[in-house]
């Protein structure tokens, strides 16, 4: 699907790492609107596999932190999944 099913008004699902609540939550409902419906993973491994396996229509993932600077398993798991960026927040 992508964004062009969420100006149609179809609901997406978006995975991402943390809990209810968290940044990463946050920046989905942001980026996808308020309609979408977000799904918390415990692991990064777990929010590439949620999309991989068709479960999730995206995922959500932070390549860089202000704190720690990039974060090299996001870059191994982007390597080892057939998966594109589509955005930015």
């Amino acid at each position: 699907m992508g964004l062009a099913g969420l100006r149609r008004g179809v609901s997406i699902s978006v995975a991402f790492q943390g809990e209810r609540g968290a940044f990463s939550e946050a920046a989905a409902v942001a980026f996808f609107g308020e309609s979408v419906e977000t799904v918390p993973c415990t692991t990064f491994d777990q929010v590439f596999a949620e999309v991989q396996s068709g479960r999730c229509d995206h995922g959500i993932a932070p390549i860089e932190n202000s704190l720690t600077g990039s974060i090299y398993r996001i870059y191994d798991l982007l390597l080892r999944n057939e998966l594109l960026i589509a955005g930015e927040f």
